[in-house]
């Protein structure tokens, strides 16, 4: 709908209002890609459940990945 198909009534309700819109300050393209690599890695040992110095999830974890990825293999 343009401007012109309003009805002047509702025109002249909607010219009263006046919005002032505040300039949010953005960052450039090159700031974006620069904070997005210097972004700190998260540890993926995070991701699992071990508990401080647990040696059972230090072994344990690590012998389940490697049965899940080489199993398909010995299948064939």
């Amino acid at each position: 709908m343009s401007k012109s198909e309003f009805p002047d009534e509702l025109r002249n309700k909607l010219d009263e209002f006046h919005v002032d819109v505040p300039r949010i300050p953005t960052k450039s393209k090159l700031e974006r890609l620069a904070n997005w690599i210097y972004a700190p890695a998260k540890s993926p040992i995070e991701l699992l459940p071990i508990k401080g110095n647990s040696i059972t999830g230090l072994t344990i974890f690590p012998l389940i990945f490697v049965l899940i990825l080489f199993t398909p293999i010995f299948l064939i």
